[in-house]
């Protein structure tokens, strides 16, 4: 069973709660990097009551497979255990040489109106093409991230245009489709983050995601950035921005440690 087959269980189970598939899927000694549930097999099955108690479920719109990674761009609705009505998620779960879920990060925000555009934090594109230049369209992203984590902001902005397509669907609710609506929320400095490091790249195809640190409204920020490449340059733009707590942690992994 391919990665993705066993990814699609893997969450089928939880939406299901299916405590046996699940003990199954899971090795023991599972890594956590949510900062706010221990790690351990017996700690996430210790949450699917909660989940079971609410209807927490997940609805999958993306799946990327980048080798023992698998990126999955989720729904949650009926998200009460998380403090939403629905909310829109990243998780990321490595599979083990045993095929075995082996560690998992994730990071979560609530879903709210539309922006400017009409557009959501989940809709857009699916359709993953172009597999056979997935290594270049990573390598245009870091390299984006090379500028955005070392440069000052003119510089920023002066290069912006050699990476998006001039009108690109913007997903942040936040900002409007286009270059120009970007360019502003940078300057701005309250909406898009100032990225500090990159901390991992994955992709698959046409779709790449940016997992980074950076700071936002004065917080220190787990920026996660997916972006959809058309003829070289980003066409669609989606994302995350969650806060790294610093207190009452349940695990020492990090939001991060790829």
């Amino acid at each position: 069973m391919s990665n993705k087959k066993k990814a699609k269980a893997y969450h089928t189970a939880v939406s299901e709660y299916n405590e046996s598939t699940i003990e199954k899927m899971v090795d023991e000694n599972y890594i956590q990097h949510n900062p706010k549930v221990p790690s351990g097999r017996a700690a996430f099955l210790s949450l699917l009551p909660k989940l079971k108690t609410y209807g927490s479920k997940i609805e999958n719109i993306r799946m990327l497979e980048d080798g023992q990674h698998i990126i999955m761009h989720h729904k949650w609705i009926n998200a009460a255990p998380f403090g939403f009505d629905e909310t829109a998620a990243f998780h990321i779960i490595r599979f083990d040489s045993n095929g075995l879920v082996a560690e998992h990060w994730n990071v979560m925000t609530e879903l709210t109106s539309p922006n400017a555009s009409g557009r959501s934090l989940l809709d857009g594109a699916t359709e993953i093409k172009d597999i056979e230049i997935t290594e270049i369209n990573k390598s245009k992203i870091k390299d984006l991230f090379k500028i955005l984590t070392s440069e000052n902001v003119e510089k920023i902005i002066d290069v912006i245009p050699m990476f998006f397509k001039t009108d690109f669907q913007q997903h942040n609710l936040q900002l409007a489709d286009g270059v120009q609506s970007l360019v502003e929320a940078i300057e701005d400095e309250s909406i898009v983050p100032r990225y500090i490091k990159q901390h991992a790249v994955f992709g698959e195809g046409n779709f790449v995601l940016s997992i980074s640190e950076g700071m936002l409204s004065g917080k220190n920020t787990a920026c996660y950035d997916l972006f959809q490449l058309e003829d070289g340059k980003i066409a669609a733009h989606w994302n995350i921005y969650q806060g790294i707590p610093t207190e009452n942690l349940a695990n020492d992994n990090t939001m991060f440690n790829y």
